[in-house]
């Protein structure tokens, strides 16, 4: 018989064979005491947002609903302390797992403290303990390395995705094991040619995934301190690749093609890729402060610093939306609703979203959207910036694409009159 992680009470169950975590579940039999047999509502939702059964994340999750449970009844000096005593991965897990009303309510507790963003916590990268000890010791020191440049990052104002440093060792990781099952047991012994085996047992791996850890191997720098300092006989550098896209009648296609295949949730977060010009992460994990009515009562919206109007078929989608998740989200002071997330629980996970809804086509659906915005006569690129939040690099490969029209555009009254005087019809002596 287990105990309740919020009452503290024994449950009980009715099935001998299914053992009972929380006292949501059918078999369970809810001690006495029971959040979600008492008279505090808000103390049952609490019960009520448990998972059924014990996660990864569950002991973050007890803790959470636990300190929230027991102040929400109280003064909302108590409920904020409590807020502010939870750690950023129980905050995080009480505002994923927390009911619509919960997050309605504790939402402006938490920008109001002002605490961090609620946000996954962060993905340790994964080492083997099985390596032999030559290959093993150069992947820590080289994890240990990127922990450094992501923490470099995230003071200069980036963001990354929590599986970041999980996702950069994946693939160190397997080269290690391709080499200690070839009989390698150290980074000296490993050639030019057992690169070339691990690349041809592995087709999908392309070779720039390598460059930075063999940068690493063969420096012992993999990020230069010279950088930014001129070193003669160094090239010029390479301009950005070249961005994909569509043209705007193929990218109109695609969305149709989405809207057809998809329910009205999807092909909302699809048009603001496809045509607001954001990523998909930031598509996907939109929050609720992010959107209001205008004077006229048009529904707008902020991709990135500046609010722009949403047209009539794919507001009247996100305005049912943000009704559902954050009642009176439209008259709402600010950055009440920056920690409910708009499409929470209404789109496939982050990855599925990219790859089904998408088409594993985001990246170019972006560019897409902002070539177009260039063919309608938006070139200038703080206005793109500011507007879609589209890096200026970014920005200038795209504009390539537009080279030929984009410097040789000349007005077509110039063009009639030097025709004029190329015929000799020009009167002017």
């Amino acid at each position: 018989m287990r105990k309740c992680r919020l009452c503290e009470g024994d449950i009980g169950t009715n099935r001998p064979d299914q053992e009972v975590h929380v006292c949501i579940v059918k078999a369970a039999v809810r001690p006495d005491g029971c959040w979600l047999d008492g008279k505090s509502t808000l103390k049952a939702m609490c019960a009520g947002s448990m998972t059924f059964v014990p996660t990864q994340q569950f002991e973050d999750r007890a803790v959470a609903f636990r300190k929230i449970g027991e102040a929400i009844d109280k003064s909302e000096l108590h409920l904020r302390n409590a807020l502010l005593s939870l750690t950023a991965e129980q905050r995080f897990e009480l505002m994923r797992r927390a009911c619509p009303e919960l997050k309605v309510k504790l939402s402006p507790l938490l920008a109001d403290v002002r605490v961090e963003k609620v946000k996954p916590p962060d993905r340790e990268p994964f080492i083997p303990d099985d390596l032999p000890d030559g290959l093993k010791s150069e992947l820590v020191r080289y994890r240990d390395r990127l922990k450094r440049r992501h923490e470099l990052l995230l003071k200069r104002g980036h963001s990354r995705s929590p599986r970041y440093l999980s996702e950069l060792m994946k693939m160190p990781v397997r080269l290690a094991r391709f080499l200690e099952g070839e009989g390698i047991t150290s980074w000296d012994g490993m050639r030019k040619r057992d690169i070339v085996s691990f690349l041809a047992a592995n087709p999908l791996v392309r070779p720039t995934a390598l460059t930075r850890l063999l940068r690493a191997i063969a420096e012992d720098k993999p990020f230069s301190d010279r950088r930014g300092r001129y070193v003669r006989g160094r090239t010029a550098s390479k301009p950005s690749p070249l961005q994909e896209v569509l043209s705007p009648a193929e990218l109109d296609a695609a969305l149709a093609g989405i809207k057809e295949s998809r329910s009205d949730v999807e092909y909302a977060a699809a048009w603001l890729v496809g045509k607001l010009g954001m990523t998909a992460a930031a598509a996907h994990g939109i929050t609720a402060d992010l959107l209001r009515l205008d004077e006229s009562g048009r529904l707008v919206i902020r991709p990135a610093k500046v609010w722009v109007v949403v047209p009539k078929s794919v507001a009247k989608v996100l305005t049912r939306v943000a009704d559902e998740v954050a009642p009176g989200w439209s008259k709402a002071k600010e950055n009440e609703f920056e920690f409910i997330r708009l499409f929470d629980q209404k789109l496939p996970k982050l990855d599925d979203f990219r790859s089904e809804v998408l088409g594993g086509d985001a990246r170019r659906l972006r560019a897409s959207a902002v070539y177009t915005a260039m063919l309608r006569g938006n070139l200038d690129r703080v206005t793109l910036n500011q507007t879609m939040g589209v890096s200026i690099a970014t920005i200038t490969s795209i504009e390539r694409h537009l080279s030929g029209d984009l410097h040789r555009k000349v007005d077509p009254a110039l063009v009639a009159e030097r025709n004029k005087v190329l015929r000799g019809d020009d009167d002017s002596d």
